[in-house]
């Protein structure tokens, strides 16, 4: 991507680093905006747990994650593109191409794959679209709603979305003015995180300042992807509490139940063999690889006779989190398990997993 700098020393992106903060609490922030808190995920787990969601279940769940997302992606995008603004774009002083490649651009260092414009209408009428394709996307249901979403806050205007996949990790996405269903209108309640302090200290990068963790990771910008060169395993940047919002509207379509389907997915596609037990083999080594992702503090993690407990501080993405470690305690065990936790308001994760 021309004009990109990358860290001559770690080969992060200089955006990448300047647009976030890695606190010693283990959580990463936006520098812009510091009550947005990130994640860097492996993105081939969140297609993976959706669909294993519907398995257990036996409904598909597409367009609620979908909705929620667009619902997210507006808000988020609607505080970050001042009014003045979306004035002009009203009027058609400001040019819709130059948002449309800035949000693409950040996309494709975001690890959320290579977009590019099909093309667009913005006549403020029943006519108007934005048409793209995207080659490697980190989620297809997730890039749907993220194009309606950013569409809407941009052009004040309610937007649906459609798809078709045109060749294996390529797939179109348009978005049209359209009226939401009922149960998709109105605001999110987005998940706060009430932060606890915290003492992880990660090595820098003395170029950048960024942890020197990232130069474990390379970014294809012509790809839009992120690498994990340990791993071989792909990532994205996102928000934690958008997918939490994901989990919430699911419970509330299709019951309580639904955080036991999400460890239970979760668990099922571990045991796949997508991660590898020995990440957790080593607690100071795990909790510097959890705070680098973003994932929280980790207090504790001991594992003896079968029984793994753990206490994690401001945990991000708790339920995904459970699933993670009971997959790892039954791929080392060789044994099924059982999961036990409580998250408390201030977002403190006390876990204990036991092999049968």
């Amino acid at each position: 991507m021309e004009g990109m700098e990358f860290c001559p020393r770690c080969g992060t992106p200089r955006q990448f680093v300047d647009n976030h903060e890695w606190l010693e609490n283990g959580v990463i922030v936006q520098r812009g905006d510091r009550s947005h808190r990130m994640v860097l995920l492996e993105s081939a787990n969140l297609d993976h747990l959706y669909r294993g969601i519907e398995e257990i279940i036996g409904l598909p769940i597409e367009r609620i994650v979908i909705e929620t997302k667009r619902r997210a992606t507006r808000e988020y995008i609607d505080r970050l593109v001042p009014e003045e603004v979306k004035d002009m774009v009203a009027r058609k002083e400001f040019d819709m191409n130059l948002l449309i490649q800035a949000n693409n651009n950040l996309a494709r260092i975001m690890g959320y794959g290579d977009v590019q414009v099909l093309g667009y209408r913005f006549e403020q009428d029943e006519g108007d679209f934005i048409r793209q394709r995207v080659r490697n996307p980190y989620s297809i249901p997730l890039w749907c709603g993220d194009l309606a979403g950013a569409t809407e806050a941009v052009t004040r205007r309610d937007n649906d979305v459609e798809y078709k996949i045109v060749s294996p990790g390529e797939v179109e996405i348009n978005a049209f003015p359209a009226e939401h269903p009922p149960q998709f209108q109105g605001r999110l309640q987005l998940k706060e995180y009430h932060l606890l302090a915290g003492d992880v200290e990660l090595d820098r990068c003395g170029t950048c300042g960024g942890p020197a963790g990232l130069s474990a990771f390379k970014w294809n910008l012509e790809e839009g992807t992120i690498t994990d060169l340990a791993t071989g395993r792909r990532l994205a940047m996102l928000g934690p509490a958008y997918q939490e919002a994901v989990f919430d509207e699911l419970e509330k379509e299709l019951g309580e139940d639904i955080p036991r389907i999400i460890v239970e997915a979760q668990r099922r596609f571990v045991r796949s063999g997508f991660y590898k037990a020995r990440e957790i083999e080593s607690e100071e080594q795990f909790r510097k690889l959890l705070a680098l992702r973003g994932l929280g503090n980790l207090r504790t993690l001991s594992l003896k006779n079968g029984r793994l407990r753990v206490r994690l501080e401001n945990a991000a993405l708790h339920l995904m989190f459970v699933g993670l470690l009971q997959g790892y305690v039954e791929t080392i065990t060789g044994r099924d398990s059982s999961a036990e936790w409580e998250l408390s308001p201030e977002g403190v994760l006390e876990l204990e997993i036991t092999a049968r």
